[in-house]
């Protein structure tokens, strides 16, 4: 099966997925808007802040401690069975006992009138499905968070099984906080269900297989995807390394994923770091874009060099240029004087010669030229003595008239 039939396959499963989360979206026992009745220890609560297939988050205070804390009570199904409900209690305290900077911490857990429920910090911000991210830069920053938040809670053996814009939230100062572990578990006791969101589960887990590390993985890829895909539609700009590095988060095979989320991290801050990332293939061309980000100042400095070693070949070119003319028109020169030379000596030796000659002045005309041009040059003065002798010797010298035949008389 084509790349292409594989991700129309994948939109047509998570748009499937996102129908029946819808389906299933009202499940909690009482209206959205309404504050329940029954009491809760220690809780007042105040006002709804949201809804997700699982149940509904409240603002509530902490009256012990007069704080103001999230309160997120869980559907009634998981208070049915005895089992179900002691292994959620258990499971939430030991989300409790995470801390992290990217996390939202869990204060308790627990059940009253047969509900259960978690309350954890109230977060000032809205959740990243909301947000608008300017740049791609901006998106893997937000990348980076969620990546650290998710690869502690693997080290700390938690799967959050829920993964999605909803659940991480975005400060008013900034900070990103991965929320909602009522669904995760520990990995040593993780089994088949389909607890979570169908649209951000991963393949296998579509399939019946349980959440593990890589399924987490997988959502935290899907999640990214779908925020990159709503802002490009605004002002981002797509990244091709960027976009190498979730589609190998999101993987249909999980072995074609990243080993961990550690491995994910790491490709993250590469690219943050303008380095080459491990998902793909570096061009050549591109690593001296990425070096040239990472090293403006060094960047700039080669191109200089380069430009002026540039110039200094092309100077070069242009010298050599030049003096080859110049030494070609020099040999022409010489050819011309040499064989003016030639023709004036060949005319002295014949006895043909008179000082004016026309090839032995311009012969001499030529030396002398070279003699000025070349003045250390032996066999140009040799041969400028010579013309000159041959000129002061005519002229000294001349050339008898030819001698008249005498004409016989007739006896």
């Amino acid at each position: 099966m084509g790349n292409d039939e594989t991700l129309m396959m994948n939109d047509g499963l998570r748009a499937l997925a996102a129908e029946l989360d819808a389906m299933a979206g009202n499940g909690s026992g009482f209206p959205e808007s309404t504050i329940p009745s029954f009491p809760l220890i220690d809780f007042q609560l105040l006002a709804p802040l949201g809804r997700g297939g699982m149940g509904t988050v409240y603002r509530a205070r902490q009256q012990s401690l007069n704080r103001l804390v999230a309160i997120k009570i869980l559907d009634d199904t998981l208070g049915r069975n005895p089992e179900q409900r002691d292994r959620f209690i258990q499971e939430s305290r030991t989300v409790a006992s995470l801390h992290h900077p990217n996390i939202v911490h869990v204060y308790s857990a627990g059940q009253s009138n047969g509900h259960c429920y978690f309350a954890m910090e109230l977060v000032n911000g809205h959740t990243s499905d909301s947000h608008t991210f300017a740049s791609i830069r901006e998106l893997a920053i937000f990348a980076r968070h969620s990546a650290e938040a998710l690869a502690y809670a693997h080290r700390c053996g938690v799967i959050h099984r829920d993964v999605k814009p909803s659940n991480i939230l975005i400060g008013d100062d900034g900070t990103v906080k991965l929320s909602d572990f009522g669904l995760s578990c520990l990995a040593d006791n993780s089994s088949p269900d389909n607890s979570g969101t169908r649209r951000f589960m991963a393949p296998e887990r579509l399939d019946g297989a349980t959440a593990t590390q890589a399924s987490d993985q997988y959502a935290l890829g899907v999640t990214l995807l779908d925020l990159a895909a709503n802002n490009l539609r605004k002002s981002a700009q797509p990244d091709a390394d960027f976009s190498a590095i979730l589609d190998k988060a999101t993987a249909q095979n999980p072995a074609d994923r990243y080993a961990d989320m550690d491995d994910f991290l790491a490709d993250v801050h590469r690219f943050l770091a303008c380095e080459p990332v491990a998902a793909r293939r570096t061009p050549p061309l591109r690593r001296m874009a990425l070096f040239a980000k990472r090293n403006p100042l060094a960047a700039a400095s080669i191109a200089v060099a380069g430009i002026c070693m540039a110039g200094f070949i092309s100077a070069l070119a242009v010298g050599y240029a030049r003096t080859r003319n110049a030494l070609n028109a020099t040999r022409q020169e010489a050819a011309q004087a040499a064989q003016a030379l030639a023709t004036a000596l060949t005319a002295i030796e014949r006895g043909e010669t008179d000082p004016r000659d026309a090839e032995l002045s311009r012969a001499l005309t030529l030396a002398e030229s070279l003699a000025e041009r070349f003045p250390e040059d032996e066999t140009i003065k040799n041969a400028v003595e010579t013309l000159r002798d041959a000129r002061d010797r005519h002229a000294v010298f001349p050339i008898r008239p030819p001698l008249r035949r005498k004409s016989r008389r007739t006896p």
